[in-house]
């Protein structure tokens, strides 16, 4: 995998030192913890560097496959919702039966994740005229920033800041007052140091796929996004308040988006176009990997499984904090 910082085009090794990020919104460090093989088995080599073999102990015993810690400074107050987003550059080609299967996913995640957005990105309908102008939005999934991250903590000036690469610590009332209320829940200024994380058990970034999901085997995230690599970002909706977000829910046009930061995730093995293309050498010819007839009969099975008992499931943040911690 590769990790690259898309504003200066500089590559975040994980599991290494925290990386200075600099740009015009905001200040500080990330630092990406990234789980290897030698966590989940005593047969494989243990990394050679003392910073990587930190990482390994501090995720073993945990089901996180990774988690990305970010620590800055706003050089600007934002006064629109913010927004956590993975997303694509090309829209993706999909089958009839897998597309419906995405979708129903996706109506699902929304019912249970208030502010919950996503779109299919650039369609046949779409014109020139609104790619040239912005009026038009790209394929992705985006969630409340104030209540998809795991964790937030906010360092008054003169506070003790969270050392990076270890335990995050917020309280639990702070966690549920986040994930409930979301955006709004957080007070932003520019005296203040946020240091806050996101992490998973679902996605494999060294081995490019999809794991974890109960009742479905591990596939490949090539199956759903192709050859392209992924960008997780972090982004304002402008001309907007939080309050009138939340009652209009417009569209996450790109002319009314304001990026604070994205990376790009990508694999020399399963992805290309890419800005690693152009550091990392031996790139390998890649291929789509279409969607298996025996993954679609269980990604069926599993979709009526939840319908059935998404009554009694609280949200997928709630899922996500009992599997992978």
């Amino acid at each position: 995998m590769c990790a690259i910082d898309t504003n200066n085009e500089t590559r975040i090794v994980p599991n290494g030192e925290p990386i200075p990020i600099l740009n015009d919104t905001f200040e500080g460090h990330i630092y990406l913890l990234v789980r290897t093989p030698d966590v989940d088995s005593a047969k494989e080599p243990k990394p050679s560097l003392p910073k990587a073999q930190e990482v390994s102990k501090y995720l073993k015993g945990r089901q996180r496959r990774f988690e990305f810690q970010y620590q800055f400074k706003l050089k600007r107050v934002p006064t629109g919702p913010l927004f956590l987003c993975c997303e694509g550059e090309k829209s993706v080609k999909l089958g009839r039966v897998s597309k419906g299967l995405c979708s129903f996913l996706l109506a699902m995640i929304g019912r249970i994740n208030s502010g919950f957005h996503y779109s299919w990105g650039i369609t046949k309908d779409t014109t020139e005229e609104q790619i040239e102008s912005g009026n038009y939005e790209k394929i992705h999934l985006a969630f409340p920033l104030e209540a998809s991250m795991d964790r937030i903590i906010v360092s008054k000036p003169g506070e003790t800041i969270p050392k990076l690469g270890q335990e995050l610590i917020e309280s639990d009332e702070s966690v549920k007052r986040r994930r409930k209320n979301g955006a709004g829940t957080v007070q932003w200024n520019t005296e203040d140091t946020y240091t806050m994380c996101l992490w998973s058990a679902y996605m494999d970034w060294i081995q490019w796929r999809v794991m974890n999901v109960p009742g479905i085997r591990p596939f490949s995230l090539s199956v759903v996004t192709g050859t392209q690599p992924i960008y997780l970002c972090v982004y304002e909706i402008k001309g907007v308040t939080n309050e009138e977000y939340k009652k209009k829910k417009p569209p996450h046009l790109r002319k009314q988006i304001d990026v604070f930061c994205r990376l790009e995730m990508s694999h020399i093995d399963r992805t290309e176009g890419a800005i690693s293309d152009k550091i990392l050498s031996g790139h390998n010819p890649v291929s789509e990997a279409p969607i298996s007839d025996s993954l679609a009969k269980e990604l069926s099975k599993k979709m009526i499984i939840d319908n059935e008992t998404s009554s009694s499931s609280s949200s997928v943040s709630s899922l996500n904090e009992k599997v992978v911690q």
